[in-house]
């Protein structure tokens, strides 16, 4: 990956490869989030090599390029996304006994869905993973994802009043809705694929933060409740309660990250040891992907899905 990276790559956001020259027992694969780089796993990368992981962060296309305002990124696709992601997974699977895969929101979307065309990821992380934009149910970004596809591209800045104060240094300054568009449409995938009875075969921990302002939770808990409906104890949900309301919870140089909470607590759904997970198996009846779980099932759904992890001080 690092020899297509000339100079017009920034080496911050260039690809990783982090191996102690021999197979480990556990390769990790770490993708980053939307207009990004590998530099945002950097820290938590380190330390997984510390504990003994050989560690692989790619660097998606379009992304980290040294001009922050480049118009590359609006020509990548979500199958090029993916290519992307199962070239690393490849690197992994000769780097360590076990592939286990941790994606930060778009990043945690591709990393589903490269789990559901394999069958050699042990393990499939999605950090406050993007399947849908906050405060539109499955069918709004869907008409949301067709709308940006029918308009011409435009770049918008990821904060309109100008202020740069949670935008990393490695990162763009602004998105391309056509790229966003396509991030939508494998949310789409991703659902539509689970509610048709598509499981991945390893197993599916997701971590949140209560406080989430740009996606989902709610979507992502649906999923992870269809993924165990189809396959027994397939899936978990983490749910960290103490976090501020920020999306990007991995980068150390985030003001608002609380990576002293976030860390442990991914390190262990990324080292724990393989759980048993029950057969596949079909679910009669049409399942539909709400956008929220309410009454008794959200009752039930927090004792048995979710992990509230409580504040550590």
């Amino acid at each position: 990956m690092r020899q297509r990276e000339g100079e017009r790559i920034s080496v911050p956001a260039r690809s990783r490869f982090l191996t102690h020259g021999a197979r480990a027992g556990l390769a990790v694969v770490l993708l980053h989030g939307f207009t990004t780089s590998p530099e945002q796993w950097a820290r938590f990368a380190a330390e997984l090599y510390e504990r003994g992981a050989n560690v692989v962060i790619p660097r998606f296309p379009g992304h980290g390029y040294r001009d922050r305002r480049t118009r590359a990124i609006a020509a990548v696709s979500a199958d090029a996304l993916i290519a992307c992601a199962a070239e690393a997974v490849d690197i992994a699977r000769g780097a360590g006994e076990r592939v286990i895969v941790a994606g930060l929101s778009l990043g945690a979307t591709v990393a589903v869905a490269l789990a559901l065309e394999r069958d050699d990821i042990a393990r499939t992380v999605g950090i406050v993973p993007l399947f849908g934009l906050r405060h539109l149910g499955r069918r709004a970004n869907a008409v949301l994802a067709a709308l940006l596809e029918a308009l011409p591209n435009a770049f918008l800045p990821w904060d309109p009043t100008g202020g740069a104060g949670q935008i990393p240094a490695y990162g763009y300054p602004r998105f391309p809705t056509r790229l966003l568009a396509h991030c939508l449409r494998l949310a789409e995938t991703v659902q539509r694929r689970a509610a048709a009875g598509d499981v991945p075969s390893g197993e599916l921990p997701l971590l949140l933060n209560a406080h989430e302002p740009a996606c989902n939770n709610m979507l992502s808990t649906a999923l992870a409740m269809r993924w165990n409906a189809l396959r027994p104890a397939a899936s978990t949900v983490t749910v960290l309660n103490d976090l501020p309301a920020n999306h990007d919870i991995i980068d150390p140089t985030n003001a608002n990250a609380r990576i002293d909470l976030v860390y442990p607590c991914l390190r262990d759904i990324i080292e724990a040891p393989q759980r048993a997970t029950g057969p596949r198996r079909s679910v009669s009846g049409d399942f539909a992907l709400r956008d929220r779980v309410s009454g008794d099932a959200a009752q039930i759904h927090h004792r048995h899905l979710l992990s509230l992890v409580q504040p550590t001080r």
